[in-house]
């Protein structure tokens, strides 16, 4: 589920696209084979490289709103596989045996993590699009604001002995109170030794990473993430969708993936002085839009590279714009990634009510038919709110007081009735107000 970055009021100012300076170059190294993950920030340079094989699962800790609730598995430096066994948990955890994984293991089974989306971890790739609150591992819950989750996973990791099997309930997602914040799991030993319910906390340690990283063996928490303002990207291996591929099209790729809210253009056919009306161009949020494909290795090799092939990175973190092209690759030998980059721009944010309680706000679906969810994560309760919808000319279709809980709440208004076209829909105590357009279409 694609998150909305919500801005009261403002607008973004540009500066003069005269700013742009040298090219600069760097490099980062991640080892041989791939062994460290290496985080960037293009202003201030790479951060320490962090071992990359020593995590299994990594639990999504940004500010609880729809869709953060998501669990990557560490697909191809660890080798962990993720199945759904289609169970109920608080049934079948305890009984779990053999005969309950056949047809439900091997190829064509395994969950990937998205490679597009930071939103979509494998333990969420089985759930209903036409449902706003399935994350597939859980339901929302309306009246709790948590998600709860009743289903059995199989989890399996290479070890240097042998596969190692694991049985996997994620129990919960506790959005509330925001001190509390918390992930609440029960994991076992396929046999059921050394069953234990971990919890993980946003707080104190986690409060501005993108991640809090779980190792199944030692049953560890890891903070490997430098604060999410100070990075822009992520050298590192991970599984690529490859459409059309033959069997699992998946494949273990070494690339470069965006942090949350960083956005990135390419341009192809570009040469170094080709610059103008960067700031208009159509910048994509897929984390992977750098991606792999900006090297290219044809047996028995070197690696070569487009060299008319540019990235242009818009940073929320420094307000900038950064320009950035790929010269060199060591490939698994050594992980060094050879490139030149240069800054382009500054951008402003102006943005009124900067203290709104609300972190994130969207409307689902939209277009809308029948009715319309909308989903609010705050940071306080507001009791005395109130929920508005017009239409363009001002003319008011709903208008009703509504109470808002601290962390996920979702409120729903009947559009069945409501003429085609497009409208507004604003949540407001007066002191703040979130909006959001709203399109009906019968």
């Amino acid at each position: 589920m694609r998150l909305k970055t919500l801005l009261i009021a403002g607008a973004v100012a540009l500066s003069s696209q005269v700013n742009a300076q040298g090219w600069v170059d760097d490099s980062v190294t991640m080892g041989a084979g791939y062994a460290n993950d290496v985080f960037y920030s293009l202003k201030n340079g790479a951060h320490p490289a962090v071992a990359n094989s020593n995590w299994h699962l990594a639990f999504q800790m940004i500010p609880p709103g729809p869709g953060n609730v998501s669990i990557l598995a560490n697909h191809v430096q660890a080798g962990v596989k993720v199945y759904s066994l289609h169970m109920r948990a608080a049934t079948n955890f305890t009984s779990l045996t053999p005969a309950d994984t056949i047809g439900k293991t091997g190829a064509g089974f395994e969950l990937f993590n998205a490679d597009s989306n930071w939103n979509y971890g494998a333990f969420n790739r089985m759930n209903n699009p036409s449902d706003q609150f399935d994350y597939s591992w859980g339901l929302y819950n309306m009246s709790t604001h948590n998600v709860v989750g009743d289903s059995l996973y199989l989890v399996t990791v290479a070890n240097l002995t042998g596969p190692q099997a694991y049985k996997v309930w994620v129990k919960q997602y506790v959005s509330n109170p925001a001190d509390s914040v918390q992930w609440q799991v029960r994991i076992a030993d396929f046999d059921g030794n050394n069953d234990t319910t971990i919890r993980i906390y946003r707080k104190p340690g986690f409060t501005d990473r993108l991640f809090a990283y779980f190792n199944l063996n030692t049953k560890t928490i890891t903070d490997r993430e430098p604060s999410r303002s100070a990075w822009d990207v992520l050298f590192t291996r991970y599984k690529e969708y490859i459409p059309g591929a033959p069997g699992v099209p998946y494949y273990s790729v070494m690339g470069v993936l965006s942090n949350v809210n960083v956005t990135v253009y390419e341009k192809k056919l570009a040469t170094d002085d080709d610059t103008i009306g960067y700031a208009g161009y159509a910048y994509d949020d897929k984390l992977n839009e750098i991606g792999s494909d900006w090297k290219t290795f044809i047996n028995p090799g070197p690696w070569t590279f487009a060299d008319s092939t540019y990235y242009f990175v818009k940073t929320p973190n420094t307000n900038e714009y950064w320009q950035l092209h790929f010269t060199n690759f060591g490939g698994a030998a050594d992980g060094k990634v050879v490139f030149k980059k240069r800054f382009l721009g500054s951008f402003t944010t102006n943005v009124a009510g900067i203290n709104t309680p609300i972190n994130t706000y969207k409307l689902v679906p939209n277009p809308a038919n029948n009715d319309v969810s909308i989903l609010i994560d705050t940071k306080d309760a507001v009791k005395n709110a109130r929920l508005i919808v017009t239409d363009l000319t001002g003319r008011v279709v709903f208008n009703n007081v509504v109470s808002v809980n601290n962390g996920l709440n979702a409120f729903t208004v009947n559009t069945s009735n409501v003429a085609s076209g497009t409208y507004m829909v604003t949540v407001t105590n007066g002191a703040w107000k979130a909006t959001e357009k709203l399109i009906v279409q019968h």
